[in-house]
């Protein structure tokens, strides 16, 4: 694995078998949710664009100690089983373990939390190209500014390596939340979010005497790495290109019991590169702690 490197790797199995780490739980989340994205293949315009439902189920198991009387350390596995009914290559199955340190810096409610997270998976897609192992460290930060009212910071840095260079990347994100507890029911947020680096669009192809090129000829001279693909049915080119990523959003989420929430959730991308494209992304999720 080229980019990924080992650390991160190195530090969550060493956690994972830390017995102190793994002292209480295990504690067992599920997870359903229904997406709709109107440019699954981030296309900048024209035939290139496909929008997509997509079905995810997850599960993840976690082991909670707490380190000393204001530092808690989380340990735990997730699998994620993604389905895309129109396009079946871009079908998934991911797994990979998780380390999550956080430490209160004072005392009572309104003492903010910082925490560390590193997460390590790897996922194996029908396009065999597009199977992948990712690694990821994020940083944050979580502050109560009132009873019904808390804010969210997170940057974020990873790396994926892919059967196929195309498919393989780099990336740093920075995101915000603010969720306000409407009452004991009722959760409202608002996210607002930045992400550079590589990531992947997909335009319909043709046959020339030079090989396989976008149909669009804004697009023909591809900027980086590409890849013939039959992922959307037609012929398409997939090319990687580096990409800075503006996004905003809502969602309103209430607790349907004491271990189950329901969320719904509104997203807008706007990324600019070689081109400009755009993604509205609309889903539902259900999420239940055992």
């Amino acid at each position: 694995m080229r980019s990924t490197g080992s650390f991160p790797v190195i530090l969550t199995v060493l956690a994972l078998a830390s017995p102190r780490a793994m002292a209480d739980g295990p504690y067992v989340s599920i997870s359903e949710a229904v997406t709709w994205q109107d440019n699954v293949t981030n296309a900048p315009s024209g035939d290139g664009i496909r929008s997509a439902f997509e079905l995810e189920s997850g599960a993840s198991v976690n082991w909670v100690r707490s380190i000393d009387f204001s530092t808690i350390l989380t340990a735990g596995v997730t699998a994620d089983v993604d389905v895309c009914p129109p396009y079946s290559g871009l079908n998934s199955l991911s797994a990979g373990p998780s380390v999550d340190v956080r430490r209160k810096l004072g005392l009572g409610p309104f003492a903010p939390v910082l925490y560390a997270e590193i997460d390590v998976r790897g996922a194996g897609f029908v396009d065999p190209e597009r199977s992948n192992v990712e690694a990821d460290l994020e940083l944050g930060l979580t502050q109560r500014i009132r009873d019904d009212l808390q804010l969210v910071l997170g940057a974020r840095t990873g790396s994926y390596d892919a059967r196929d260079i195309v498919f393989s990347g780099n990336f740093a994100s920075l995101k915000a939340t603010v969720n306000w507890d409407v009452d004991e029911t009722w959760r409202l947020k608002i996210i607002g979010g930045w992400r550079s680096g590589d990531t992947v669009s997909d335009y319909t192809a043709m046959k020339s005497p030079y090989g396989w090129v976008a149909v669009d000829p804004d697009t023909q001279y591809l900027p980086g790495a590409w890849h013939f693909v039959r992922t959307f049915g037609d012929p398409f080119v997939a090319y990687r290109e580096s990409v800075r990523t503006w996004s905003c959003g809502a969602g309103i989420s209430p607790a349907l019991g004491r271990h189950t929430s329901l969320a719904l959730q509104f997203m807008r991308f706007d990324s600019e590169g070689y081109d400009r494209y755009y993604e509205d992304v609309v889903s539902v999720s259900l999420e239940h702690h055992f």
